[in-house]
Order: C-alpha cells, then structure tokens, then sequence
C-alpha cells in the first residue's frame, strides 16, 4: 500500500543501517509495500550495497538516474517508479525515526497529504536561519504559512501528488518545499504531524559552508517567485478546489499543466547551475 522513496548519495557509511530499520519497521509489516532508494550517481558503494540489500529483502529496489541530478530530480524519479496508493518521502540521512511513521499512516484515511513537521531541528546555525528565511518567504509571496515545508518526511496520496507536481518544474531545486504550499493551496486535505529529529552521525552532507548554503538560497528563492507567477498566470488562476477535486476522481489525477511544468532551462533566461 505504500511507496517508500529515498534520495541518497554517497551514504555508503549508513546506507545498511537505513535500510534495514525502514524495512523491518514499515516494509515488512504492510504487504505489498516497496522501499525505493534512488542512488544520485554516488561516488562510493551506496548503489551495490542497496542491490545487494535489493536481493535479501523483499519490496527493496535500487534506481539509479543516468546521471547526478541532486536530491529534487531524484524524488521525482523515484516518484515516477512508485507503484502503491501512497507514496512516503524520507531521506538517508538517518536524522528521522522509522517509528514516527506509523503516527503519519494512522492519518491517511483524514487527509491527502500529511506532512511531518520537526519537533526541534537538530541541524546547524545555518540551516536554522535558511529555514525560518524561507518560511517567511512562503509566507510574503503565496500567503501561506508553512511550519516545516521541507521536512523530508512525507505521507502522500499518489494521484494527489501527481496533480501537485504537475505544476512543479521537473528540475525545480526543491520540489517538496513547493509541494507543502501547493497542496494547501489547491485545497487537498493537509494534516500535520510532530516527528523527532536526530544529528547526523554519518554520511556524505551535500550541502557545506555559507558560500554553497547562500548560492542554494538564492537558487531556492528564485524558484519560489517564478513558479508563482506561472501559477498565477497559468491554469492555477482557477478556483483551486477544482483541482483537489479532479485528483479524486481522475486515475492518473489532475492533468498536467504543461506551461508550469517546462524545465527552469527551457525557460528564457533562467539557469538551473546552482
């Protein structure tokens, strides 16, 4: 019934460990469930010890892209292989307990969307002062106030999901981040659950020292504003209910809006280098 996908990269160290705590937490115990990791090209042995895992545990599955495309184009890739009603986000960083999943899927039948939300951040000063920059952000350009928009733990309804990413660029930075505020925005039921979150303590962090953390923010920002204003002008200047309402009764949900969902490359004058 669910769909477990999970960016990594160069998470060697942990990656097992990962795993397998997913698995025998959740995987194991709803039939028909699958845990998707999607190596992002990573530079040490996280792909072949996630096959080797793949070919022990049943509903474990390794993807790997053609080639690194950060941690946005990897959920999305992983979104397009999941195969179950519901589709649950989570990173491999091991920073969230498998066991604070069960209180998101006790929900699901309340809400198409329901998102985590982190009790206290254990991050640096850095990401700390990122997030509440973006939350007033969120705030000042789409007039919602999002808590923890991308805090990677996520239960989601999978046509739900669909209709929302329609209206996100395929290699849009943050995609999550842009799927909290549009779910509330096209009026899908959103419910929000407190989770724990823990230090790192192993791994590969892709993101290091203020010059990178302000290049990102800035890259971050300017995606928010512009798919904003394709928002506005494109097909989500209808009543925003019709679209939640589209993606309960169409199979594959609502369908695409291709003017929101070109590329940020294939628009005039924009770049997606970070």
């Amino acid at each position: 019934m669910v769909s477990i996908v999970m960016p990594a990269w160069n998470e060697a160290e942990i990656i097992e460990a990962c795993v397998r705590e997913w698995y025998d937490e959740v995987v194991s115990k709803i039939p028909g469930s699958e845990l998707i990791v999607v190596d992002d090209c990573s530079t040490d042995a996280t792909g072949a010890v996630v096959t080797r895992l793949g070919e022990e545990l049943p509903g474990v599955r390794c993807i790997r892209p053609a080639q690194n495309g950060g941690h946005g184009k990897a959920l999305r890739v992983g979104f397009e292989q999941a195969t179950q009603n519901y589709i649950f986000q989570t990173d491999s960083d091991r920073q969230h307990l498998p066991q604070d999943f069960w209180a998101l899927w006790n929900q699901r039948e309340h809400a198409d969307f329901i998102f985590g939300i982190r009790k206290q951040r254990a991050d640096g000063s850095i990401r700390l002062v990122i997030t509440r920059s973006m939350r007033l952000l969120n705030l000042m350009v789409w007039g919602v106030w999002v808590k923890d928009a991308n805090c990677p733990f996520k239960l989601m309804r999978r046509n739900a999901l669909r209709s929302v990413l329609a209206n996100i660029p395929r290699d849009c930075f943050i995609p999550m981040v842009l799927v909290s505020i549009l779910a509330r925005k096209m009026k899908f039921l959103v419910a929000e659950v407190e989770v724990e979150h823990l230090p790192r303590t192993g791994g590969t962090q892709s993101l290091k020292g203020l010059v990178k953390w302000l290049r990102v923010s800035s890259k971050c920002a300017a995606q928010v504003l512009a798919i904003r204003l394709a928002y506005r002008a494109g097909s989500g200047g209808r009543d925003d209910q019709s679209a939640a309402a589209a993606a309960a009764t169409t199979p594959s949900g609502a369908a695409e809006n291709l003017a929101l969902n070109r590329p940020f490359s294939a628009r005039k004058g924009r770049s997606t280098s970070a």
